[in-house]
């Protein structure tokens, strides 16, 4: 009896070691990822994200995660899957059924950054300089089909307490339509988080600093910096470009990049 129970103690021991081990590799077999798409949806359509057979539609979060027409792709999740599997992403129009964009997902790391820019029924080829340990790369692309005047632009702040204007140019005699890269290296006075929480980028016609770019519009020429993640004091070696159109009352917005220790 006392072997018996010997024996039934070990057997307990070891099937309690194995179901250990078993939910042990249930949970190493399984990975999530977050998943960024950023960029601009240019068609008459909405767009719908799958991730193999993970569809974001309609009744996911209230279509929190539909991609609207004529506005900016901001889309954000974590996506779980098994460990070996490596799963693919779809942008689909909601309307044609159309697959417009399809990409596996990376087959390791923790994130997965895609950029899509749709418009006239085509992807816009996003090209983005090498990082340069020697200074930032601030770029922009401005959608504008009113006008192709040359247009600069500029950090604008006003000190609330002094009253004091701050202006610094990031580029000047741009054109619209066409990917702009500047040099980058910020200046004292918009080189802290709170000088660049107060400031704005803005847009105006070649040569002037008070003639707006973009339909003769403030609105449409200028954004705030707040959440730009523009570099700080000492910073260098950034590579940040964005995608800006005048959208319904503003100047729309998308950052074609994604860095999760810089959120200011």
């Amino acid at each position: 009896m006392k072997f018996f129970k010997q024996h039934i103690t070990i057997m307990a021991a070891l099937l309690g070691i194995l179901f250990s081990a078993c939910n042990k590799e249930d949970q190493e077999v399984a990975k999530a990822m977050q998943v960024i798409i950023n960029g601009y949806n240019g068609s008459g359509h909405a767009w719908q994200v799958a991730i193999d057979t993970t569809v974001y539609d309609a009744s996911s979060m209230h279509g929190k995660f539909i991609i609207n027409p004529g506005a900016p792709i901001n889309f954000n999740a974590v996506y779980t899957s098994p460990l070996s599997q490596q799963a693919t992403l779809t942008l689909t129009d909601t309307s044609t059924q159309t697959v417009l964009f399809r990409k596996p997902l990376p087959a390791s790391g923790t994130k997965a950054l895609f950029n899509f820019i749709y418009f006239d029924g085509k992807e816009l080829e996003i090209t983005q300089p090498a990082a340069d340990p020697a200074t930032n790369k601030l770029g922009f692309y401005i959608r504008y089909t009113a006008s192709d005047a040359p247009f600069d632009i500029f950090l604008y702040r006003k000190d609330a307490t002094t009253g004091m204007e701050y202006r610094v140019y990031i580029t000047k005699n741009a054109k619209p339509n066409t990917w702009i890269y500047a040099d980058y290296i910020p200046t004292t006075d918009f080189d802290s988080k709170s000088d660049l929480d107060g400031a704005a980028i803005c847009f105006t016609k070649a040569g002037t600093t008070d003639q707006w770019a973009f339909g003769d519009s403030e609105d449409f020429s200028k954004v705030l910096t707040f959440g730009m993640n523009f570099p700080l004091a000492g910073e260098k070696g950034i590579v940040l470009p964005y995608f800006l159109m005048p959208g319904p009352g503003k100047l729309d917005v998308s950052r074609l990049y994604f860095h999760a220790d810089r959120p200011w």
